[in-house]
């Protein structure tokens, strides 16, 4: 059967973007894993914990660890490279690019060039696995998540408060959303194995509800189905030749 690869920035942003659509992969069979950059140390703490940095650390690794279990995915790998610090560091796309080649993923996931909602460590990963697959040799399918445009707009305007998206942001309010995507997945069928991802990320949650994790609204939105935008280069196949090949892998990769 196929590996499945999910690149991600933090702990939980497997769950949002692309959950479901590594439980459909598990669930036929498939080899999931998940990698991700940071250890997200650098983020709040809402279930009551011990906020110290390399506490939330730990808590947020066992966190990653519950939540790829309740999807059916490998334990995850996490590269322990410093949250809110991705942007610049030059190492990012040779272990996207390890990656890719030890796991032998024949599709990748990752997060689309507005980072779902422009955190500079979103935009960081997404250029990273982009370089990464352009230079590989034998390349995967690369899939971008694409959310609507509006929907993470309420998440957008909760960073830029805080002063994480820098000043100015990188990314513009105009920026957050594709207009256009190439593959649906109707994830459904394991919308319940989502949720239960998300709730695993309880250092994230208020009182523990997976509806928190972003402003009101966004979660319910993102539970019937996951788009994606195909990447597309010199070197790889055409977009069509792509969703044909991506059909042949699983029918659950349909044309939208």
């Amino acid at each position: 059967m196929p590996n499945l690869l999910a690149i991600i920035p933090h702990p939980d942003d497997e769950t949002y973007a692309f959950a479901g659509t590594i439980a459909l992969a598990a669930k036929a069979g498939w080899k999931c894993h998940v990698h991700c950059a940071s250890f997200g140390e650098g983020g709040e703490r809402h279930d009551g914990g011990d906020p110290d940095p390399g506490m939330l650390a730990l808590a947020r690794a066992r966190e990653l660890d519950a939540s790829c279990a309740r999807l059916g995915a490998q334990p995850p790998d996490i590269w322990g490279l410093p949250d809110g610090g991705l942007t610049g560091r030059k190492e990012g796309v040779r272990k996207a690019r390890s990656a890719m080649r030890r796991t032998n993923a024949a599709v990748v996931l990752s997060l689309g060039s507005d980072g779902a909602y422009g955190h500079p460590d979103h935009l960081a990963v997404h250029r990273w696995v982009q370089q990464a697959w352009e230079t590989i040799e034998e390349k995967p399918v690369l899939l971008y998540a694409a959310f609507p445009p509006g929907l993470f707009q309420p998440q957008y305007e909760r960073c830029v408060m805080s002063g994480i998206m820098g000043d100015p942001p990188l990314l513009m309010p105009q920026d957050i959303g594709q207009n256009t995507v190439d593959i649906c997945v109707d994830i459904r069928a394991v919308a319940a194995n989502k949720r239960e991802a998300i709730a695993a990320h309880a250092t994230q949650l208020q009182d523990g509800d997976p509806e928190t994790m972003f402003p009101a609204g966004i979660v319910p939105a993102l539970m019937e189905r996951e788009t994606y935008g195909i990447a597309t280069g010199e070197s790889a196949p055409d977009r069509e030749t792509t969703i044909a090949r991506l059909q042949e892998l699983s029918p659950a990769f349909a044309r939208c």
